[in-house]
């Protein structure tokens, strides 16, 4: 039986797959050697984590006192980060980021909480109940990085409406947030730091900010244009040899890719991102347990989410912002908790065949 379930999902591992060598290869020419090893130890450990969790029973382990622990465990470490301003915990030899936790800590918190009412639509307490549980971390996160802080209400929100809302609530929702925009907006502009107000004003602006704000953009733009159908070639794109490229091997990572590989490399890497959110969401669709529908759709979204933000970005779409292109882009933090998730997603594919 278990083979006959692992072999029945080869195809989502087969796409993981090549979106974990596909990193190898950008992050080598993006970084040198240096950042190849240790992108590959990241990615070694990240599978380790992802072959443990598609093996453990969700249900029998995240139980009340489980998930309680992970939240507060999550908060009590946003509270140090913030307290401190940092962003990256360092333990000796290794740093990680606490925000990119938060992301599968409150998909989880929410799937259980959701997963134990009773009726088709959530009522107005456990609603706002469950946007405190989320402010608190979104709060904490923002303080040193208001991208993720972004993210991560981004996709609890999303969790939150697969749960159901009454349209009272709806209406409700869309008069709040009219006027809280109203009264929040021209205030949040104001406090927000100086680059933040650049990328916004390069993107709404691009013209006027061509030398200052606007530069990091362009030449991802450039980058991407340069790459014409088949691409430069594997480590021969100009704009990264003569580091004209910033950010290479995080923000931009996929302008890299797209430089050397071309538009035909750069649809097969969206076709790839595209086919793991389509086998998320068919795990969330399967799924025989609200709580494992629940967290399969969370994960399946926050994948979504930081590929759209992060291409968007790019090819400005969206205004720029600081997130990490999944497994393209270094870094152990992003790759470790996607790992996570993509772990939870392959759990819950699991156990679509256990009627217990």
């Amino acid at each position: 039986m278990r083979i006959k379930i692992w072999f029945s999902e080869w195809p989502l591992f087969l796409v993981l797959a090549l979106l974990l060598v596909g990193g190898l290869l950008n992050q080598w020419s993006a970084g040198g050697s240096y950042y190849l090893k240790r992108q590959a130890l990241f990615m070694g450990v990240g599978l380790m984590v992802f072959a443990g969790l598609s093996y453990l029973d969700y249900r029998r382990y995240l139980t009340t006192h489980w998930v309680l622990g992970l939240y507060l465990g999550l908060v009590g470490v946003l509270v140090l980060m913030a307290l401190g301003g940092k962003r990256w915990l360092v333990l000796g030899p290794v740093s990680f980021q606490p925000s990119e936790m938060a992301k599968p800590v409150l998909i989880i918190l929410l799937a259980y909480l959701f997963s134990q009412q009773e009726r088709p639509y959530l009522s107005w307490p456990l609603f706002l109940g469950a946007n405190l549980l989320i402010l608190l971390p979104v709060v904490l996160i923002a303080v040193t990085d208001l991208d993720q802080a972004f993210l991560v209400l981004l996709v609890a929100e999303n969790v939150i409406f697969l749960a159901g809302l009454s349209r009272r609530l709806w209406v409700g929702l869309l008069v709040a947030g009219a006027i809280v925009s109203f009264l929040v907006g021209p205030p949040l502009w104001n406090h927000l730091k100086p680059y933040q107000k650049a990328r916004l004003l390069a993107f709404l602006q691009p013209g006027k900010t061509q030398k200052r704000w606007s530069y990091q953009t362009r030449q991802a733009l450039i980058a991407v244009g340069s790459g014409g159908l088949w691409g430069q070639g594997f480590r021969r794109g100009l704009s990264s040899r003569l580091h004209y490229l910033p950010a290479k091997h995080t923000d931009l990572a996929f302008a890299v890719w797209a430089e050397e590989w071309g538009f035909v490399g750069s649809s097969i890497v969206v076709v790839l991102y595209g086919l793991l959110v389509f086998y998320g969401l068919r795990a969330a669709y399967l799924a025989r347990d609200l709580q494992g529908r629940f967290m399969a759709f969370g994960c399946s979204v926050a994948l979504f989410w930081q590929v759209f933000i992060n291409l968007g970005g790019v090819l400005r779409i969206l205004p720029t912002a600081s997130l990490p292109l999944p497994f393209l882009s270094y870094g152990g933090s992003s790759v470790v908790v996607n790992m996570i998730m993509l772990g939870i997603i392959a759990s819950v594919l699991r156990r679509r065949f256990s009627f217990l």
